[in-house]
């Protein structure tokens, strides 16, 4: 009985593949980018096709189907490479697609395997050449999800020196993924050496099927992170301030920053960007940012959340809370939600906003 559970787990998690998979292929379009997540999906439901082949005994009575060239170890984390890109902050930069070529190759040779006479399948089998073939594979794919993160820590380091709300633009769900991932591959590779008990097998299906899910539902909610500064109509057409530029150059350009900021109370703007402040000074975004990072050693959004903590704590000192809610004075303040509000001034103060208010009151 624990046998036909797994196998209808396994089933069933093909299946939920291949149907999300074909879902973000059609939902692909200019401010979802699913394309290469869908090609991924469909991938990683189709590599557990042999495993169901063999749950139901359809092995042994086609043994034709051994071999089938439908491996695809060494794509499926370029794909998702390539889905990182098309979403990320840097879009419009050069996409690697050469990172799908061993991929490409390695399935050109599993068909040509898959062509050979059933005898000479069962002699390969044998041997230790599908072990080196799915270890190297492994190592390419952990190679491409070291790329993955670096990727992954530039876009939120990039966000951060362009966006004063960085919700839902960091692509954080996506290193769960990888960990996720990489736990059941971990374990995956430890079957294949150590028999594990029918629940454990059971459990690992189930945690295929949860991954699967998840990685679905966060591209449909995924929206592409656009560059405030690759789309805004700029002031000015290039950068001036250089890294080796005088602390004279950088002082005077965070004093007008400071100054403006101050007195437009801008910071209180939700959807704040870099390119409103550079708008605002006449110089280009970059040239903010860099400011920003070279005098306080801080990226924009902490920088821009520290106004909105100072004027938070101010209005806390008053009676406001008698005719605001604290969701609606993160609002005030300029956060996009009572979360991040909550999470910004705890970090800033120690403290939650409330008990900040009531110590004041006491004090």
């Amino acid at each position: 009985m624990d046998t036909d559970v797994i196998s209808l787990v396994h089933a069933l998690g093909i299946f939920q593949g291949l149907i999300l998979g074909v879902i973000l292929l059609f939902i692909h379009k200019r401010n979802k980018s699913t394309f290469f997540l869908g090609l991924f999906l469909i991938g990683f439901a189709i590599e557990f096709l042999p495993v169901m082949l063999k749950d139901f005994k359809i092995l042994e009575n086609h043994p034709g189907l051994l071999l089938l060239p439908i491996s695809f170890s060494w794509i499926l984390f370029p794909l998702f490479f390539l889905y990182v890109q098309k979403i990320s902050i840097f879009a419009h930069e050069r996409v690697t697609y050469r990172i799908l070529y061993p991929g490409a190759i390695s399935i050109l040779l599993l068909f040509l395997l898959f062509l050979l006479p059933e005898s000479t399948k069962e002699y390969l089998r044998g041997t230790y050449l599908f072990e080196i073939f799915f270890v190297l594979g492994i190592s390419y794919s952990l190679y491409i999800v070291i790329r993955i993160n670096k990727y992954v820590n530039n876009h939120t380091e990039e966000v951060k020196n362009q966006f004063a709300t960085v919700k839902n633009k960091q692509l954080q769900w996506t290193r769960f993924f990888i960990v996720f991932c990489l736990v059941l591959v971990g374990i995956r590779i430890g079957t294949l050496f150590i028999k594990v008990a029918p629940i454990f097998e059971l459990l690992i299906a189930c945690a295929n099927l949860i991954l699967v899910f998840s990685i679905a539902i966060s591209g449909i909610i995924q929206y592409n992170v656009f560059s405030a500064v690759q789309h805004a109509n700029l002031p000015v057409k290039h950068s001036t301030l250089q890294k080796e530029d005088s602390k004279e150059k950088v002082l005077d350009l965070i004093n007008r920053i400071d100054e403006y900021i101050i007195d437009s109370a801008i910071y209180s703007k939700q959807d704040l960007t870099v390119v409103d402040i550079s708008t605002a000074l006449s110089v280009h975004p970059r040239d903010v940012s860099m400011a920003i990072n070279k005098h306080y050693n801080k990226n924009f959004n902490t920088y821009i959340n520290e106004f909105r903590i100072n004027r938070a704590q101010e209005l806390l000192k008053t009676d406001i809370l008698n005719n605001l809610s604290i969701e609606g004075l993160s609002r005030e303040v300029g956060f996009h939600s009572k979360a991040s509000f909550y999470s910004a001034f705890k970090n800033a103060t120690g403290t939650t906003p409330m008990n900040y208010h009531s110590e004041d009151l006491e004090s």
